[in-house]
């Protein structure tokens, strides 16, 4: 009998001692989830060249699959900035600068579709945008530095800024010709070049867009 209280007592003791409280267990998912999503990004990444290249057997072009993903990234990542405009109106300036930026982005990646309209015309719009975007902005003076410091002050913001420079140094970096062309000397082929830029864009807008909604629903709450 004594035996068992003590095989319950130290049962007990255990449980107790590895037990996790709520806050800590929610720490712990928290981070487990945001594993699971960046692992799911990765695989968005690869099952999007794949189709493009081995299932479709297209190069990734206006039409592909992975021209389409990076756009629907902007898209949401413009549209998230835009929406912290109209849930914080005291944050509304620095947001829809950022938003207009992700903007000028999409419209530069739709280049080929609007050189249908003429060569070049894309240039039109993102002028347009970022201009009215510029102007909004310095309305507002000093405060417009203090909201986009305070957007950026978001824990996700630093994601964000990760993901900007893999967009905008570490893809272009991998998309020099000159680069692959020494690597690979008489065997160069552009398509390794394409699948390496392309998929390291991919990713980048992958990441901001997660990191723009990330910090939408954080201002929300705030």
């Amino acid at each position: 009998m004594k035996t068992d209280i003590y095989t319950h007592t130290s049962d007990t003791t255990l449980i107790e001692e590895f037990a996790l409280d709520k806050s800590s267990s929610k720490i712990i998912l928290k981070r487990f989830q945001n594993a699971l999503i960046a692992v799911a990004i990765c695989l968005l990444v690869n099952v999007a060249l794949r189709m493009d290249y081995v299932i479709l057997g297209n190069k990734v072009g206006e039409a592909s699959v992975t021209e389409m993903l990076e756009l629907v990234m902007l898209a949401i990542s413009s549209a998230s900035f835009f929406f912290i405009a109209k849930q914080r109106p005291t944050l509304k300036h620095a947001a829809v600068l950022i938003g207009a930026f992700f903007l000028v982005m999409f419209i530069r990646e739709n280049d080929g579709w609007l050189d249908h309209i003429s060569h070049g015309f894309w240039v039109y719009p993102a002028l347009f945008t970022t201009i009215s975007a510029l102007i909004y902005a310095a309305r507002n003076g000093k405060q417009t530095i203090t909201q986009l410091a305070v957007i950026l002050d978001t824990s996700y913001a630093n994601l964000l800024v990760l993901g900007l420079i893999l967009l905008l140094v570490y893809s272009r970096l991998m998309g020099m010709g000159d680069f692959w062309k020494g690597v690979m000397s008489a065997h160069y082929v552009r398509d390794v070049k394409t699948i390496v830029e392309e998929g390291s864009e991919l990713l980048a807008y992958c990441i901001i867009a997660y990191a723009s909604i990330k910090i939408q629903r954080a201002l929300k709450k705030a």
